[in-house]
């Protein structure tokens, strides 16, 4: 027995989840709700750095791939309720068929007896009046019914188009994650893969690129830097590369990795030194501050070693323990053209723009880590036309630089240092300044340059060796064409790569960030290591103030 309360209820309910795509909403919701704990268990979307990830950003691109997801559901379950529907009905007429035309056993119709005694009878006028009448309407009625659709199949039709539509678009969109600025190269590079006798001067311009590297437990990231960079040099010619690595003090396979790096660059020709458990630099026990700043200096001057003594190479490709596709390595190296002194990638992770302790923008002044990452309004623009942007200084995960300022004078071909005198002087606070032997009249004639750590004595700023290494180059040989190129993505870790190079650069998503979001003044947001009250200005522009 049914209480007609509790029936009045039941026959409510049913009536509300049979309104139009109540249920495809209501399922959106639980997915949506399923597919944010997943994201947030990855990416720590409430920890310390939430700046960095904005709620607006993954709500939309978590939106966008469960639109994609729950349509795809309803419009399975549409079209399996439909066939199972029609299968059905096929059946029960295929049944009800027969049972009306079950043949005896001499083949002969079965007739009832009744049937057989109407055959026997004639036809009268009226019941030639009644075919011809039937005749007559027929038609009509048969014209009404095909051109005038169910209410039904018309709703049915249009879940079924919109459904398709949405899932045809988001598989479109899912396959096309790419943005075209991203993968310029690629083609090229392609075609270089492609070829079954491949090139040793290369595909490329014939350049003379020393590749470096430094490793420590980096046993993770490795198996796709190396393939990465086989491709690279693939590109550029086996002759026209050097390979310099250093690993030390690692715990895990990493050296075991690059052996097998080595042996593979020897039996494709490469040059190279690549050193596993070196220990020619002593790793410090306190690993604070300058300390580690002199250890990390000392170690990439000992992957500069082979240049250094043999010269050769026109520009040097120093990558950190990244995360990076071959194409982008080419875009970097081909940036404005190869106009440039220095240029880098960029280089992300859980707080967005990772390496800002080193980046300064064009006027020396500190940078966010959330996009667009520059202040000025020039950059921002170049930003959002993914134009290399002028920068004081940079490293950002993978840099190229001129060979030139770290060759002995002897080994520079002198392409590209000036014979003439800076016009500036330098400032006091330079080690150069106070060491006749750290300069000479020109930049043509100064020692070369090397990895080091700040003066704090002579009033430097306490700063990373990747931050002196670009500054030196402005202050001791003129060299200031260095940019940020942003089409060049790295990361240290694989969830972050993926959420930067791919997810952020998704036309869709990036029209999110660049034109709805826009900042959200968020960008004005500057990453400072230390106090803000703290913040300081020398001769390299803003300093952090952490010591």
């Amino acid at each position: 027995m049914v209480i007609p309360g509790a029936s009045l209820v039941l026959r409510l309910l049913l009536a509300v989840l049979r309104l139009p795509f109540l249920l495809p909403i209501l399922s959106f919701f639980v997915l949506f709700r399923i597919a944010s704990h997943t994201w947030c268990a990855v990416y720590d979307c409430n920890g310390i750095w939430k700046p960095a990830w904005p709620d607006s950003w993954s709500t939309w691109v978590i939106c966008l791939v469960v639109a994609s997801i729950n349509t795809a559901i309803w419009l399975l379950w549409l079209l399996g309720r439909e066939g199972i529907i029609l299968g059905y009905d096929r059946w029960r007429r295929g049944q009800k068929y027969r049972r009306g035309h079950a043949r005896p056993q001499n083949g002969s119709p079965r007739r009832s007896q009744d049937e057989d005694e109407y055959m026997l009878l004639p036809e009268t006028d009226h019941d030639d009046e009644r075919r011809r009448s039937a005749s007559a309407v027929s038609p009509n009625s048969e014209w009404r019914e095909t051109r005038m659709p169910s209410l039904r199949t018309v709703f049915w039709w249009t879940q079924a188009v919109l459904y398709a539509s949405i899932v045809l678009v988001g598989s479109w969109e899912a396959l096309h994650y790419e943005h075209p600025n991203d993968i310029r190269f690629r083609p090229e590079l392609r075609r270089a893969l492609a070829d079954p006798q491949r090139n040793p001067a290369g595909y490329a311009k014939g350049e003379k690129i020393f590749i470096a590297a430094a490793f420590y437990d980096n046993e993770q990231v490795l198996p796709y830097w190396m393939q990465t960079m086989l491709s690279v040099i693939t590109y550029l010619g086996t002759q026209n590369v050097f390979v310099s690595i250093v690993e030390s003090n690692s715990h895990d396979k990493t050296p075991e990795l690059l052996r097998g790096f080595a042996a593979t660059l020897a039996e494709r020709g490469v040059a190279q030194r690549i050193l596993v458990h070196d220990d020619a630099v002593e790793k410090p026990d306190d690993m604070s501050f300058n300390n580690r700043i002199n250890f990390l200096a000392a170690v990439r001057n000992r992957a500069m070693e082979p240049l250094v003594e043999d010269g050769g190479y026109d520009r040097v490709l120093f990558s950190n323990d990244v995360y990076v596709e071959p194409e982008s390595v080419i875009e970097l190296l081909e940036t404005r053209n190869g106009t440039y002194d220095m240029v880098c990638g960029m280089d992300f992770n859980h707080f967005g723009a990772y390496d800002a302790w080193v980046l300064r923008d064009r006027l020396g002044h500190l940078t966010s880590t959330i996009w667009p990452y520059f202040i000025d309004a020039p950059s921002i623009q170049q930003m959002r036309e993914d134009l290399p942007v002028p920068a004081f200084t940079c490293w950002n995960g993978i840099v190229v630089f001129n060979a030139e300022p770290l060759l002995p004078i002897a080994l520079r071909p002198n392409r590209t240092l000036s014979p003439l005198a800076l016009s500036s002087p330098l400032p006091r606070t330079h080690p150069a300044a106070r060491n006749p032997d750290l300069r000479g009249p020109s930049p043509a004639l100064t020692p070369p340059l090397r990895f080091r750590s700040a003066d704090r004595g002579a009033g430097e700023c306490f700063s990373s060796e990747s931050f002196l290494l670009p500054y030196d180059m402005r202050r001791l040989f003129g060299l200031d064409r260095i940019y940020v190129n942003p089409r060049v993505v790295t990361s240290y870790q694989w969830k972050f790569y993926v959420w930067y190079k791919w997810v952020l650069s998704h036309r869709l998503v990036r029209w999110w960030v660049r034109e709805v979001y826009d900042g959200w003044r968020m960008e004005r947001k500057k990453m400072i290591v230390g106090d803000e009250a703290s913040v300081w200005v020398w001769n390299g522009g803003d300093c952090h103030p952490w010591w």
